[in-house]
């Protein structure tokens, strides 16, 4: 097992503790950690600047917006809150078997052949990429920003008249 594969192990099980925690904090910090590996992950395939933008907005500013928010907004009463399975998890199981399945068949028939990364790096400097080829990246990640930041804002401004 290459340090590829069980990185990307590792992704499938911290996504898949994200998406099925029932807790809203162990979710945030689940995706922190999807974050995380993913981070990793990016640099293995020769990819700083993209793992650097991932683990300051996804891992970081993300995940602590996603936790000051949850923490600050008032809890649901004990009525609303649904009774789950204490073993909801055991469900899964059979998905993880098939996804594991699935990715053996997958390396089986097509092989391992992994990208080459020679023309990537050797690409334009990283100002030109950025305020020329990905100007509007750029600005749609600080609109996303912005609108959260807004949100924020709107959630407090509401919760000050309650």
């Amino acid at each position: 097992m290459t340090l590829t594969h069980l990185l990307l192990f590792l992704l499938m099980l911290t996504g898949l503790y994200a998406v099925l925690s029932t807790s809203l904090i162990k979710a945030a910090i689940g995706l922190a950690a999807v974050s995380a590996i993913l981070t990793m992950l990016m640099f293995t395939m020769n990819s700083p600047l993209a793992a650097v933008f991932e683990l300051s907005v996804c891992a970081g500013l993300i995940t602590v917006v996603f936790v000051s928010v949850i923490s600050l907004t008032k809890p649901s009463a004990p009525g609303e809150q649904s009774d789950t399975e204490p073993h909801h998890y055991l469900k899964y199981a059979p998905l993880l078997v098939i996804g594991a399945l699935l990715c053996w068949a997958m390396q089986y028939f097509l092989g391992d052949a992994p990208l080459s990364t020679i023309s990537v790096s050797a690409g334009p400097d990283v100002r030109i990429a950025l305020w020329t080829l990905r100007r509007t990246d750029i600005f749609a990640q600080l609109a996303v920003l912005f609108v959260g930041v807004y949100g924020v804002i709107v959630l407090f401004k509401e919760l000050k008249h309650d």
